[in-house]
């Protein structure tokens, strides 16, 4: 592929197991191998904290993997999505409405951010820290969008990305 041009997205099926989450980073990894080291740390950490997730929240397919990650590159937009089965519509609800808040036109990314952390330290025996999201926007720079349909969540992450080492 060359600078600025399109890659077709590259898609890798999570098995719930012990390395599912170091099998999606080395996969994101040579994906974009070719980017800068900057862009090649946000999808690392995007594509480990949605690997996560899958694993951890998505519901069993008849075949056993939990869901799949998917990575592509398009006129320098990095496009990261993560499809899986929910086992609870609640939680897809959850997300949708976290992610909503992220995207809202003028929200404080950072303050969302650190409101969670202040919530964390306050509560520190929350079952869930829901922080990965948050991370992906703050820390990484991504713009964040779902769709719920039925029981399948799909969450894109996109952001710019410099496909210059």
């Amino acid at each position: 592929m060359t600078p600025g041009g399109s890659q077709a997205e590259r898609t890798l099926r999570l098995i719930p197991q012990d390395s599912a989450v170091d099998d999606a980073r080395r996969f994101a990894e040579h994906a974009v191998s070719y980017c800068s080291p900057e862009c090649r740390e946000a999808v690392s950490l995007a594509v480990c904290e949605l690997g996560e997730n899958v694993v951890k929240y998505g519901a069993r397919g008849a075949d056993a993997h939990a869901g799949t990650i998917g990575v592509g590159i398009e006129n320098d937009t990095i496009r990261i999505r993560a499809t899986n089965r929910v086992t609870a519509p609640d939680d897809a609800r959850k997300v949708a409405e976290l992610i909503s808040r992220i995207s809202q036109r003028g929200a404080d990314v950072r303050d969302l951010y650190r409101n969670r952390l202040k919530e964390l330290f306050t509560n520190p025996t929350l079952p869930r820290t829901q922080l990965g999201l948050l991370r992906m926007a703050f820390e990484g720079g991504f713009r964040l969008s779902c769709h719920v349909r039925g029981a399948e969540l799909e969450i894109t992450a996109e952001r710019a990305c410099d496909a210059r080492k």
